[in-house]
């Protein structure tokens, strides 16, 4: 059996009619059985010993009248069950670039929303379509969009971001995505989070994956501000987080500095300056020939 026909099989043991179907129901069929198997009148009782009539036709089409609309309420009520599954979100990707979306994915794996949290965001959906598709189907649709290719150079990074409640359907959308993302010119990454860290994003007006993003920099620099961050790419916001994890003594730049140089010789020696291996400095020396 494949997962998704297990998650058919166990998103329908959950459809249950709404007690009040079957309560309805119940009521119906036994009305009906009542008006067939009604009590008779004496009178009646004696007419048993004559031959039988046949009975009124009119009853038993009621009977059935009533058992056809009992069925059709037990049928509607697994239908509108039926639907809610489907339509009920269970798990949710977020994609962020400099455009920044969120996919909602149903229990059967399906896209049945798709939300722009950006102006970039809007502008790429409005050239796709997504919903009513399978996961990797419609990551490869946006992938491949005439509003999306703009943003899939190689200088690009990806961040998927994925939220689910269901373990095993988080890491299959995972893998799902971490296949997409390879076959892409572009650098990207996936990772599962906790709906508090995707709540935390949506009140912060951001994508997932930049929200994180940006709480990582300004961990690391406590200069950046939230706003100017809001601005920046991913790629942007990335090579941002790399510079800031370089130890000082890759990142410092060379420069001309105050030395010592030795005393022999001329009145110019090498020295070293702060901030860099070697450096250019004046030397204090003393005159050719002096005794040290």
């Amino acid at each position: 059996m494949s997962d998704l026909d297990q998650r058919v099989r166990d998103a329908f043991d959950e459809v249950k009619a709404p007690e009040s179907v079957k309560n309805q129901t119940l009521a119906c069929i036994e009305a009906a059985r009542c008006a067939v198997e009604a009590p008779v009148s004496a009178s009646a009782k004696a007419s048993f010993e004559q031959p039988s009539l046949p009975r009124p036709r009119f009853r038993v089409h009621g009977v059935r009248r009533m058992a056809a609309l009992a069925a059709c309420l037990v049928l509607a009520a697994v239908c509108l069950s039926g639907y809610r599954l489907y339509a009920e979100p269970t798990a949710y990707v977020g994609i962020d670039v400099n455009p920044s979306l969120e996919l909602s994915v149903n229990r059967f794996g399906l896209v049945v929303e798709a939300k722009a949290l950006n102006e970039d965001g809007r502008a790429v959906l409005d050239s796709v379509s997504l919903e009513n598709r399978p996961y990797a189907s419609a990551l490869e649709a946006l992938t491949e969009s005439e509003g999306f290719a703009p943003y899939m150079q190689e200088t690009s990074f990806v961040e998927v971001s994925v939220t689910s409640g269901d373990s095993r359907q988080a890491e299959s959308l995972r893998a799902e995505s971490d296949a997409q993302l390879a076959a892409l010119p572009c650098a990207g990454a996936c990772a599962v989070v906790s709906e508090g860290d995707r709540a935390a994003a949506a009140d912060a007006g951001m994508g997932v994956g930049r929200y994180r993003a940006v709480l990582e920099l300004m961990e690391r620099d406590p200069n950046v501000t939230l706003e100017a961050c809001s601005k920046m790419s991913m790629r942007e916001l990335r090579d941002r987080i790399e510079a800031c994890a370089r130890p000082d003594s890759e990142t410092a730049s060379g420069g001309k500095g105050e030395g010592r140089g030795s005393a022999g010789g001329g009145r110019f020696g090498q020295g070293a300056t702060s901030g860099s291996e070697n450096g250019m400095g004046r030397g204090q020396g003393g005159d050719p020939g002096a005794p040290l």
